[in-house]
């Protein structure tokens, strides 16, 4: 299984292992085939890739369908609807989507590379005011130190990464 173990709570690390509900879901799969669960972590852009090229039998990243994915690789039944989430840091300006895009608006946007989070903001934002990170720790990385104005991402991981990054 291809997948990107930064997107909590479908694929993350504890520990060593990767787990979450893909993970699970992934287990299931290969018992019920007799198979042995290989999980291989890798940039978000590189799953697609994977399957394509026989190197992965499957991959599971939280991906959404969409017409351009569909003309590479066949995807199972939808089990889960991403919304996307605008993370911004503690006293921000930005207080809801639209500032993003409020005359004059020059915000810094950050997205982990291929999600559906980037695709959006290159689409309503233009791709000049979008900087993208190979995972969404990167993206997160980049907010805390202030490179970025604020990251979109799903809103599960990004609930995630508010309650880390708030400890």
């Amino acid at each position: 299984m291809a997948t990107n173990a930064q997107f909590p709570p479908y694929e993350y690390y504890e520990g060593e292992k990767i787990v979450g509900i893909d993970a699970e879901m992934a287990a299931a799969i290969a018992d019920k085939l007799d198979m042995k669960l290989v999980i291989d972590d890798m940039d978000f852009d590189a799953i697609i890739t994977s399957v394509q090229q026989g190197k992965s039998d499957m991959g599971m990243a939280g991906m959404t369908v969409t017409e351009d994915r569909l003309k590479n690789i066949n995807f199972s039944k939808s089990y889960a609807t991403g919304i996307q989430s605008v993370i911004v840091p503690e006293g921000s300006k930005i207080t809801s989507v639209d500032d993003l895009s409020a005359d004059g608006a020059k915000y810094l946007i950050g997205t982990q590379k291929g999600t559906t989070g980037d695709t959006y903001a290159e689409d309503d934002f233009g791709a000049e005011r979008v900087m993208k990170y190979a995972s969404g720790n990167e993206a997160i990385q980049a907010l805390v130190t202030g490179k970025v104005d604020c990251v979109i991402i799903d809103n599960e991981p990004a609930k995630a990464y508010v309650e880390a990054n708030n400890k």
